[in-house]
């Protein structure tokens, strides 16, 4: 089968649904997990095939390390090799709950979620990278991940992303060797129907150049332009896709 192979997390909704439909313009075949959403996933394996490309969906658990191993050994037996791996998932806790009050089972999700599933596709796939000399590892953090700031009653979600971060530099540094490299995707605050959108689908007035609003495109245009061929020197790297509105500068009024 012609084509790299990307393999996404959770790609059948949100950012990861666009991620995937972006790789596939750029000519991948991808395999993505899912859990629920069947019927997008179905979408995204018909809209590979109009493109003359391959998507392979897995239903996995991504918390349960024997599905994501077995996700894992199904990608490689269709595709016999891969070229990229985006890990897009990771659990959140939308209630503020201070970190005394985390139960141990939350704990163990917002670890086994943002950065200990990363840690098993990690080692899995590198090996085929390494035998390839090629490899693009793309992880998802969220803005000021890379900073490693605190974060009040999101504590545990925080540290996991910024020690997502530190690994994914460290990988860097470590493969790069062997022709791979490792970066970390931060997007803004993107939010419903917007993650899964196309810049074009964004109305913006003449007269206001710059939009107010981010879409998945935003994001999913800099996970492929990382995950290509020519980027070899873009390398343990920490993106923002915010639009500056995060940055914190004072106005001298001049």
């Amino acid at each position: 089968m012609e084509g790299r192979v990307a393999f996404v997390t959770s790609g059948a909704k949100g950012l990861g649904n666009i991620t995937v439909r972006l790789l596939i313009d750029a000519g991948w075949n991808v395999c993505f997990t899912y859990l629920s959403s069947e019927e997008a996933a179905r979408e995204l394996e018909n809209y590979a095939t109009h493109r003359g490309r391959v998507a392979l969906r897995r239903r996995v658990d991504l918390l349960d390390r024997t599905q994501v191993l077995q996700a894992v050994d199904v990608c490689r037996q269709k595709f016999t090799r891969m070229d990229a791996l985006i890990h897009n998932f990771g659990p959140f806790v939308f209630e503020r709950v201070p970190l005394a009050e985390y139960s141990d089972e939350m704990w163990s999700r917002m670890m086994n979620g943002n950065l200990n599933n990363f840690f098993w596709l990690y080692r899995e796939f590198v090996r085929d990278m390494r035998r390839q000399r090629f490899g693009r590892i793309i992880t998802m953090g969220y803005e000021g991940a890379g900073q490693a700031a605190g974060w009040r009653n999101r504590a545990a979600y925080g540290a996991a992303k910024s020690a997502l971060a530190q690994l994914t530099r460290s990988i860097a540094r470590e493969e790069r060797e062997n022709g791979v490299t490792a970066n970390m995707v931060c997007p803004g605050d993107i939010r419903g129907s917007h993650k899964m959108q196309r810049i074009r689908e964004m109305n913006t007035h003449p007269d206001t150049p710059v939009r107010e609003v981010s879409v998945g495109e935003d994001v999913a245009r800099v996970i492929a332009f990382l995950c290509a061929e020519e980027s070899q020197y873009i390398n343990g790297t920490v993106t923002e896709v915010t639009g500056a509105y995060e940055i914190r500068a004072r106005d001298e009024g001049r």
